[in-house]
């Protein structure tokens, strides 16, 4: 088995080529982007694409469009005529502020890197692929290697906020829930779908479960002995679950690691 990983690089890409690395007789190989290059995908079986602009801060929309969303349907193109598989990184933020996390409900992304994941995923359910295209909304991904992310998870801002003294917490936090999935688990599912999983769709990644903000601010401020600092409230849908009706259909009921269980090691 022969994988290139592009955005081996970064947070999650990191831990996939971990990870992949564990299997055996597979040939693992990474790329990131840079403009004007473009990977050759044809000795592979799977291309894992996990390279994008994930900052909510970079507002340039047509830089964002190029490399989230062209480049990706170039890359989708390319391994349909190579023959090679498809895996590709999506996002809960498609959602927006919504109640209805399936993968089949309508979406409201909300900002720039929202709407060229969303355009995408919308782009490829309007192909006809012959190869398997499988792309994952993840929610909110925390773990090994955060600090190599722009839009870092909160547990690890709190955390480098801590050798402060302080963490600073919006308020109305513990009205703001969120589904955290452990890095390592998004990396397993990326694997088994690989091994069992003969066909296209796309399918929420995250625990199925969700906690507050606050809750998770207090753990971390207990384990540093540091205080919390309330900051002005922040514009966030209250709450935000992975569906995985679909997913367990797919591949059937998975044990998730709890961000508690990962915070107290």
């Amino acid at each position: 088995m022969k994988i290139l990983v592009t955005g081996h690089e970064g947070f999650v890409g990191r831990n996939m080529f971990g990870w992949l690395q564990q299997e055996e007789d597979w040939q693992i190989d990474g790329w990131e982007y840079t403009a004007n290059e473009f990977p050759d995908v044809r000795p592979y079986d799977w291309v894992i694409h996990l390279g994008a602009i994930t900052d909510p801060k970079f507002k340039d929309i047509d830089i964002i469009l190029k490399q989230n969303f062209e480049f990706s349907q170039r890359l989708y193109n390319e391994c349909q005529e190579a023959g090679t598989h498809l895996q590709y990184a999506s996002t809960s933020e498609v959602y927006g502020k919504t109640k209805d996390f399936s993968e089949f409900a309508s979406c409201y992304p909300s900002n720039p890197i929202a709407w060229s994941k969303y355009l995408f995923d919308r782009w490829v359910f309007q192909q006809h692929p012959t190869i398997m295209v499988q792309g994952f909304r993840y929610f909110e991904v925390y773990g090994r290697y955060m600090h190599l992310s722009k839009n870092s998870s909160l547990i690890y801002k709190w955390r480098e906020q801590a050798r402060k003294g302080y963490i600073e917490v919006p308020k109305e936090s513990e009205h703001i829930r969120r589904d955290f999935v452990w890095v390592g688990d998004v990396c397993k599912l990326h694997i088994d779908f690989i091994k069992t999983v003969k066909g296209s769709g796309i399918w929420n990644v995250g625990s199925g479960l969700t906690h507050s903000l606050l809750d998770i601010a207090e753990e971390i401020a207990e384990q540093e002995n540091v205080r919390i600092e309330f900051i002005d409230p922040i514009d966030m849908p209250n709450k935000m679950c992975a569906n995985l009706a679909h997913l367990k259909e797919t591949v059937g009921k998975r044990k998730w690691l709890n961000v508690f269980e990962f915070l107290n090691q």
